[in-house]
């Protein structure tokens, strides 16, 4: 094999030199658009790492409200479900409980002179009711009273079978609670969710310090507002009027709350001998739960 010649030798040279001049170029635009990548990274992932311990705490306090919440609705939960087995729809109803609870709404209206007369209790035999599982009977009585005796007692009878505030609110009332809740400060929800599940008896004797221990966990108007509007319903307003007086004070010293529950039915008015004193027929249904087999 014949050597090369010098001019191979050179050009040889030359090519060897030109490829290594552009892998130099090559080289050097790579590592220029690594460090661009690598700056870029850099400022995107430096506020994300910056979040990281804030959102460790979130997490952490998320945890937290969740294993409390746990912890709360196995406690309250097990309560609620006793007292309603027991008291708001027993298998059994408790007739002279329920005339005792009448008797101590009676006693209390004619001390502070909103009730004249009433009539005795009739209780018809049960029946199937509409909803399933459960059996109504017809409770009738006949009173005269002031318009806020009769206001009183109609009101206890919607309040009948009640157990928490929640449980007086509606729906879209409690959903809007508890999204201004997470908007304002997601550590609130469970002490929301605590003043939901007060017992509406306890709450209704001491409504200020319910409420001013809930406000403790917010500070904005927007909420503030929203939850003295909730506050301030007819129901919720009737219910510290009402539970909030002596004949809840009477009801919960005699341990007759919570009542079995109950739903008005026919009720008719008469005006009596004074102005605002009506005498009225009424017609309560009174609800149980059909005995298991």
């Amino acid at each position: 094999m014949s050597k090369p010649t010098r001019r191979q030798k050179r050009l040889r040279t030359s090519l060897l030199f030109t490829a290594g001049v552009s892998m130099l170029a090559l080289s050097g635009s790579l590592l220029s658009e690594h460090a661009a990548s690598v700056s870029e990274v850099r400022e995107i992932s430096a506020p994300l790492v910056a979040d990281i311990p804030r959102f460790e705490r979130r997490l952490a306090l998320l945890t937290d409200q969740i294993e409390l919440a746990e912890l709360h609705d196995a406690t309250h939960t097990g309560s609620q479900e006793e007292h309603i087995n027991v008291f708001v729809l027993p298998e059994e109803l408790d007739f002279d409980r329920l005339l005792a609870a009448f008797d101590v709404v009676e006693t209390e209206l004619k001390s502070q002179g909103l009730l004249t007369e009433i009539s005795d209790i009739a209780l018809s035999d049960p029946v199937a009711s509409s909803e399933e599982g459960l059996e109504e009977r017809t409770l009738s009585i006949n009173f005269a009273a002031h318009e806020d005796g009769a206001h009183a007692i109609l009101s206890l009878v919607k309040f009948a079978g009640l157990l928490t505030v929640g449980d007086l609110l509606s729906t879209s009332e409690q959903r809007l609670l508890l999204q201004k809740t997470e908007a304002e400060n997601p550590a609130g929800v469970i002490a929301m969710e605590q003043f939901l599940s007060t017992e509406l008896l306890s709450y209704a004797r001491d409504a200020k310090t319910y409420e001013a221990q809930l406000l403790r966990s917010f500070s904005s108007p927007s909420f503030v507002k929203t939850l003295q509007d909730t506050l301030q319903s007819s129901s919720m307003r009737d219910a510290r009027r009402v539970l909030g007086g002596e004949v809840g004070a009477s009801l919960q010293r005699s341990g007759l709350w919570p009542l079995p529950l109950m739903a008005l039915g026919e009720v008719e008015v008469r005006a009596g001998g004074a102005s605002k004193w009506f005498v009225l027929s009424v017609e309560i249904k009174v609800y149980s739960r059909i005995q298991a087999l």
